[in-house]
């Protein structure tokens, strides 16, 4: 009985080793996984290149690990042994990153052929991958002609399908998306409107710097209209809060102006620079140039009526608001912003009636049922206040149910931005027709 008990502890006592063995290497593996990653962020490439090559001890298939170490052995110049590694991952198993510094690497080591042939196994998958199709252009020179014709023939119609599919998502709003795609077509057309275009769609995307970076680019090749592209350039610096620079840029945009019409669409962006600069005398004075020179300049008479609300003239900006409504009559937020004004000068009921004209052109228009309800409780019309505010929080929760997770997330950014975003109220120059409509 007690040889049987002892055997049956030794059993036990084999399974716990073989039980808890996986186990301690899995927690140090976990352990060295965690240091690699450390070590990656911080750029300390002899640690990462310790902890991987642990980590690889332990699960020698680990794609983390081989991309990783890979990875430290490029940026310390082991390049022989970074390729090794990256082409132990099977192709259709290795992720884009590793696909990319495959490719990068062959290029360093001048295997220039497997480089071309990397980008072109990318793109093959991924046609649209900025960082693959950029790269492989740069690769062009290193390549022999027929190599460099075969690479321009795919990379012409990837550009071509990047612009389609930049413009459909122009359509859609995604701008990011639309910015991506265009990065793409600009890269390989290089046409004076598509760099243009993508330099706007960079501004609707929220990505300023970058669409300086664009129209700077253009201008100093002087490739299209200078005061147009110069005034583009302005409204990116206004759009980073560098107000000095978007002033000194529209100033030499005005002063190279060829056309009346042109300078009174550079006087609004003029006057808009001003108002942001907190000069709102000056700011009037620039719009009102601007009328001087084209009085039809919806954008300019709008701006002049919001400046002159904010200086208190009440009574000229009820006269701009009007003017503009008469050849604009269904324009919502015009009609909210008389009512506000009107409500302002205690004019309760010119207020109701132009709110009532806001929900009408859109009934949903929630800032108009906002302002009507508090109006009616003003004015002690308690039944209409409470019904209309209703109506607005029922309009409210409607739009909030109906949203999809991603509607939702775009609603909150916009109307966070919304009364920030500078291109409400400036004109910019688009060379397409399918961005001009997007600006209207």
């Amino acid at each position: 009985m007690r040889k049987d008990s002892r055997l049956v502890g030794c059993l036990l006592s084999l399974l716990l080793v073989f039980a808890c063995g996986p186990f301690v290497a899995l927690a140090d593996i976990t352990g060295n996984l965690v240091q690699a990653r450390a070590a990656m962020q911080t750029k300390d490439w002899s640690a990462a290149n310790y902890e991987w090559r642990q980590v690889l001890a332990g699960d020698p298939d680990n794609i983390e690990a081989k991309v990783g170490l890979a990875q430290s052995l490029f940026n310390t110049k082991f390049y022989e042994e970074s390729i090794s590694l990256l082409e132990s991952i099977p192709p259709q198993k290795r992720p884009l990153i590793a696909s990319l510094g495959l490719a990068r690497t062959y290029a360093i080591a001048q295997d220039y052929l497997k480089s071309r042939n990397e980008y072109i196994a990318i793109l093959r998958n991924n046609p649209y991958e900025v960082n693959a199709f950029m790269e492989l252009k740069a690769l062009e020179p290193k390549l022999t002609e027929p190599e460099r014709k075969a690479i321009e023939s795919n990379l012409a119609k990837i550009a071509k399908m990047a612009q389609a599919k930049g413009n459909q998502a122009l359509d859609e709003a995604r701008y990011k998306d639309a910015a991506r795609y265009y990065e793409v077509a600009a890269a390989q057309l290089k046409t004076v409107g598509i760099i243009n275009d993508y330099g706007i769609i960079l501004l609707l995307a929220g990505d300023y710097p970058k669409a300086h970076q664009q129209f700077m680019l253009l201008r100093s090749k002087n490739k299209m209209g200078f005061s147009e592209v110069t005034s583009n350039a302005s409204i990116a610096s206004l759009s980073v809060g560098n107000l000095a620079q978007a002033k000194k840029e529209i100033l030499d945009a005005i002063k190279d102006a060829p056309s009346d019409k042109l300078k009174a669409q550079l006087y609004n962006n003029m006057g808009f620079i001003l108002e942001m600069s907190r000069k709102r005398t000056d700011a009037k004075f620039a719009y009102q140039h601007a009328l001087a020179l084209n009085p039809n300049l919806v954008t300019a008479r709008k701006n002049l009526a919001f400046v002159l609300q904010a200086n208190q003239d009440y009574n000229e900006a009820i006269r701009e608001y009007q003017e503009i409504l008469k050849k604009h009559p269904n324009d919502a937020e015009l009609w909210n912003r008389l009512g506000f004004v009107y409500e302002l000068q205690y004019k309760s009921r010119p207020a109701v009636a132009a709110y009532k004209k806001a929900i009408q052109a859109d009934p949903r228009n929630k800032d108009s049922y906002y302002n009507l309800a508090l109006l009616y409780k003003k004015m002690n019309r308690l039944k209409e206040a409470n019904d209309t505010l209703k109506t607005y929080m029922e309009g409210l929760y409607a739009d909030i149910e109906s949203a999809t997770p991603t509607e939702q997330e775009q609603n909150k950014v916009q109307g966070a931005a919304a009364e920030k975003n500078p291109l409400k109220y400036v004109v910019l120059f688009p060379s397409s027709p399918k961005v001009t409509a997007k600006l209207q």
